[in-house]
């Protein structure tokens, strides 16, 4: 988690003084409590859901004043913001690791990819609750557009990369990898949403739903790619 990130600075308990440890000007110090303070929010978050998500609740959980956190998050918004690239950080690492298996073809590696990407939610479902069901998640800036987040430019890049590699390799049209790629999406997330959302449903056997699901979904991408 991110405050195994944090170092000695800033831990998990509360520090009373612990604004004056930021010596000013401190890259690393700066850093550290930035992510202490996001940790914070997620432990908020997972505990109280998104109203527990406060400035106020924040700086007391890391131990410094609220004024102290604006310097680093504008908004509420920014809070989650900060979480959500945190998030879609990791989950791109995690999928980047199972790409560079150099013993999968680009077929197998668009299923593994795709196995990551569900895994990583189903493991974590406030990240999924956070990402694609709070709008504030997305909220825009003056600063900042969501879309124009490098994280989100290289991990939509990663996406359309896998497909035309896919495309290339089934004889497909790599002009497509775009829409492929966004049908990949729109059917892993709603995938998602019916496991961890629609929990009421009698569902019969959740492993074979999971295998079936990530098989379905690169068919429909590799049929996108050969239309």
């Amino acid at each position: 988690m991110i405050d195994r990130m944090a170092g000695k600075l800033i831990n998990r308990s509360r520090i009373g003084n612990a604004s004056s440890r930021v010596r000013r000007g401190n890259v690393e110090d700066q850093e550290a409590l930035r992510r202490a303070t996001l940790d914070a929010a997620m432990r908020l978050f997972q505990a109280q859901g998104l109203h527990g998500v406060t400035m106020r609740a924040v700086a007391a959980e890391v131990g410094v004043s609220a004024m102290a956190l604006y310097r680093y998050f504008p908004n509420k918004a920014g809070l989650l913001r900060g979480l959500w690239e945190f998030a879609i950080t990791e989950l791109n690492g995690l999928i980047n690791a199972a790409l560079a298996n150099p013993d999968l073809n680009f077929r197998q590696k668009l299923r593994a990819a795709i196995n990551v990407f569900l895994a990583y939610y189903e493991a974590r479902p406030d990240y999924y609750r956070l990402i694609f069901m709070t709008e504030q998640a997305y909220v825009e800036s003056v600063e900042s557009r969501w879309t124009e987040a490098p994280i989100y430019q290289e991990v939509l890049m990663m996406a359309q990369n896998l497909s035309k590699a896919v495309a290339q390799e089934i004889g497909g049209d790599p002009a497509r990898a775009r829409l492929a790629s966004d049908l990949r999406y729109a059917l892993s997330t709603g995938y998602l949403h019916a496991r961890l959302i629609n929990t009421r449903y009698p569902w019969q056997d959740l492993t074979a739903l999971r295998i079936q699901a990530v098989e379905q979904i690169a068919t429909s991408v590799e049929n996108c790619l050969k239309c």
